[in-house]
This record gives C-alpha cells, sequence and structure tokens, in this order.
C-alpha cells in the first residue's frame, strides 16, 4: 500500500492546454507557474533537452540536477532498477520543467517523443508509488 505524499495540483490557466498530459506551458508564463510551485512548498527543477543527442544524454541532464544513487547509470533500465532509492532521494512533490523539446521533436523526433513517453511513464510510476512528480513542457510557443 501506498502512502500519498503531499499533493499540489497546477493552475490550468497557466497551461496551454487542458488539464492533461503533455503539460505545456509558454516561457512567458513559466516565471507565474514556478512562483506557484515553490510557493506551494513543492520541488523545480529545469532541464534542458535540446542539445541531448540520445536518451543517455537526457538523463545525464536529469541527472546533473537531481540526486540519483552513484550505481545508476544513464539508462532507463537503470532507473527503473533504482526507482526507490531515487524516491528517497528526491523531493516531493516535484516539477521538472523540460526545456528545448520543440528543437528535439524536429531535429530528433524520435528520442523528443522517447523523452515525452519515458518521462510521462516515470511520472506515472511516482504517482503509483504516492509521489507526485509533474513534468512540464516549456517553448516560446506551443502552435
Amino acid at each position: 500500500m501506498a502512502v500519498v505524499s503531499r499533493w499540489i495540483d497546477l493552475p490550468r490557466t497557466l497551461l496551454v492546454e487542458g488539464p492533461s498530459e503533455p503539460y505545456l506551458v509558454t516561457e512567458e508564463r513559466l516565471p507565474e507557474l514556478r512562483k506557484f510551485v515553490t510557493g506551494a512548498n513543492a520541488t523545480w527543477a529545469t532541464v534542458d533537452v535540446a542539445s541531448a543527442s540520445d536518451s543517455g544524454a537526457m538523463i545525464d541532464a536529469l541527472k546533473s540536477l537531481l540526486p540519483f544513487p552513484d550505481w545508476c547509470a544513464s539508462s532507463w533500465d537503470s532507473i527503473e532498477d533504482a526507482f526507490e532509492e531515487i524516491r528517497q532521494g528526491w523531493s516531493f512533490p516535484l516539477v521538472i520543467a523540460v526545456r528545448g523539446l520543440r528543437s528535439t521533436l524536429e531535429t530528433r523526433p524520435h528520442l523528443g517523443l522517447e523523452v515525452v513517453v519515458r518521462l510521462s511513464e516515470l511520472a506515472h510510476a511516482f504517482s503509483v508509488a504516492g509521489d507526485q512528480l509533474t513534468v512540464i513542457y516549456v517553448a516560446d510557443r506551443w502552435a
């Protein structure tokens, strides 16, 4: 049985589209969203995936921001293996703002889609375990 940690709801008025994933926000609204999230005592992390050449580089970008076990490699399988240790090291609720997805989708569409799918799966796994991880995607515009 999972014990649910503190949970926050994102203000939908700051998001580009409705109340479901993927959560999209414009650069213009990002400061307001960050202020709301940090004001709710949630943890905020920003990662840029624009220069990531593969999923390992994407994971390395996350590992540079958030605590991972030393033995955790730069693969999604390794993150699954380290899930419980990662849960113990991260502060929840946690919001990860992902920059650079639009350019990644344009130049490396498979990687961009993998980022969205894998981070969504990770957020779901934390949710099932009782912890809130929310991933938002940031761009100048979403159209």
